[in-house]
């Protein structure tokens, strides 16, 4: 969430400096810092889980690779930690 909000703002500024700043090193330092803050390689690794639409196709993939379900579910907001 934290650098999606880092993306839109990113948007904004170069917007704003395009249209107002003559200042490149700014500009430079801005695009410097979001790319700091996007995920690395490693943090992305969440991305690269087969995850399934429903349980009847987890099964099916599962009983293919002879490996197990895992079955993640809450109810709340995951990215603050209470599910």
């Amino acid at each position: 969430m934290r650098y999606l909000a880092a993306v839109a703002a990113t948007g904004v500024l170069l917007t704003a400096a395009e249209n107002w700043l003559k200042d490149d090193s700014l500009v430079s330092s801005v695009e410097r810092e979001v790319r700091k803050l996007q995920p690395t390689r490693a943090e992305r690794r969440f991305d690269e889980i087969g995850w399934a639409p429903d349980l009847a196709s987890a099964e099916a993939a599962a009983a293919k690779s002879h490996r197990p379900v895992y079955l993640f579910t809450y109810d709340g907001k995951i990215d603050t930690g209470r599910c």
